[in-house]
C-alpha cells in the first residue's frame, strides 16, 4: 500500500496521451530506477511521471491525461516546460520569451499558477458512471 512519501513506479499497459506518438505496444513507463524521473515523481506527488522521447510527461492520475512535460536540459538540474496546445495538437513550449531553463520547483509554482496546465475535472455523476 502506498504512503505520504512513496514513488510510484508504473509497470501496466501503456495508455495513449495528447502529444505521445508512442508504437503499439512500445512501454512508456519507467522500467528501470531513473534518478531523474524519481526527482520529478517527488516534486510532483498528485501526479503520474512517464519517460518518452527524452522527457517527462506528467499525468493526471484518475483520467490519464497529460498535464505537461518537462524535458532536462543536459549537464544541468534544469528543466524546459511544455504545455499540450490544442488547438496546433503539439506540445508547446512554456513563456512568452523562448525557452525557460527552469529548476522542479520554479516548474511546479508555473503549473499551480498557470491554468493552461489544469486539467478539467468532470462531474460527479461523470465520475461516478463513466
Amino acid at each position: 500500500m502506498l504512503q505520504d512519501g512513496d514513488l510510484r513506479q508504473i509497470e501496466s499497459t501503456p495508455r495513449r496521451f495528447p502529444g505521445l506518438k508512442a508504437k503499439p505496444n512500445h512501454m512508456i513507463w519507467m522500467t528501470e530506477l531513473d534518478p531523474i524521473g524519481a526527482r520529478i515523481a517527488a516534486t510532483f506527488r498528485t501526479l503520474d511521471v512517464h519517460k518518452a522521447r527524452g522527457g517527462y510527461t506528467l499525468t493526471e492520475r484518475r483520467s490519464g491525461k497529460a498535464v505537461a512535460r518537462l524535458k532536462p536540459w543536459p549537464d544541468t538540474d534544469r528543466f524546459e516546460l511544455f504545455y499540450w496546445s490544442h488547438g496546433q495538437e503539439r506540445w508547446k513550449t512554456f513563456g512568452d520569451f523562448g525557452r525557460l531553463k527552469l529548476d522542479l520547483e520554479d516548474a511546479a509554482e508555473i503549473m499551480q499558477a498557470q491554468s493552461i496546465f489544469c486539467v478539467k475535472q468532470k462531474g460527479i455523476l461523470a465520475l461516478i458512471f463513466g
